[in-house]
């Protein structure tokens, strides 16, 4: 039986063949074609844009010379010295090339098939809602896209999927607090401050959470944390509604029932004036 192929763009790059991991060695051009040919996969990639990628502003003779090389020694690396073949990914001929998804597993495609997707204007989430899927998607994020990478495009994907992320985790925070699962809500809410610490929409969360554990304390430590950080990395004070909720837990009032969070990226929120 052919092993199955699996390439990992979450945390470490990796491409494995069985449990041999074929590009361990490989050079940094040799990764970096696989990698955006795995963002450009539903689409071949002609050889100038790979060209243009990884020799910069080099004439276009060296920038095709330095892609020729690179695909050599990629062709070598996905072909491993114990019979370990992969090669069979790359669909190669002389103006494009293409990743043959149907011969392999990708983690970025199943994260994107199992997060939360929205539409652009009206943030609806498309396919209906899937819980199961979302912690699926979640657990295949082990870590930022291509990591340590900082080519200008894998930055702007890395983002992109950043906030794909987050948003799935607001989605099962939503879900666990819908269903009373406080103790599920809670680790959600904690890996998505983990990633954006300064995210009101979770400590909002997470205050109403351990209300409904009956831990009124530790809501209002919630919100101490929030504001500090809020006032430390942005020099911003809580908004209103954050506001509103800690002064109805310091009062002992019943929690109103909660709103749908609007997921905003960092740079789309409000700036409030300095404090």
């Amino acid at each position: 039986m052919k092993p199955r192929v699996s390439l990992r763009l979450f945390g470490r790059f990796s491409l494995l063949c069985g449990d041999r991991d074929l590009m361990a060695h490989a050079s940094g051009r040799a990764k970096e074609i696989l990698g955006y040919l795995a963002v450009s996969r539903r689409t071949p990639v002609s050889r100038e844009t790979l060209a243009g990628l990884l020799s910069g502003d080099v004439t276009l003779e060296r920038s095709r010379k330095a892609l020729r090389q690179a695909l050599w020694r990629l062709k070598a690396d996905l072909s491993g010295p114990d019979g370990s073949d992969a090669s069979g990914i790359l669909a190669v001929s002389d103006d494009w090339i293409e990743l043959r998804t149907d011969e392999m597993w990708i983690d970025l495609d199943e994260f994107e098939r199992a997060a939360v997707r929205r539409t652009p204007m009206e943030r609806e989430v498309v396919p209906p809602p899937d819980p199961k899927r979302w912690a699926q998607a979640v657990e295949l994020y082990r870590g930022e896209f291509l990591q340590g990478w900082d080519q200008e495009w894998c930055v702007a994907e890395r983002e992109r999927l950043r906030q794909i992320y987050l948003e799935t985790l607001d989605a099962l925070v939503a879900s666990c607090e819908a269903n009373k699962d406080v103790n599920a809500g809670v680790a959600y809410a904690v890996r998505a401050l983990h990633t954006d610490p300064a995210r009101e929409c979770t400590h909002r969360a997470l205050m109403r959470l351990y209300v409904r554990s009956g831990d009124r304390a530790a809501a209002v430590r919630q919100y101490e944390q929030c504001e500090k950080i809020l006032r430390t990395e942005l020099r911003i004070e809580p908004d209103d509604e954050t506001k509103a909720l800690y002064r109805s837990i310091r009062s002992g009032h019943r929690l109103p029932p909660a709103l749908p969070e609007a997921s905003e990226p960092l740079a789309l929120r409000p700036r409030r004036p300095k404090i």
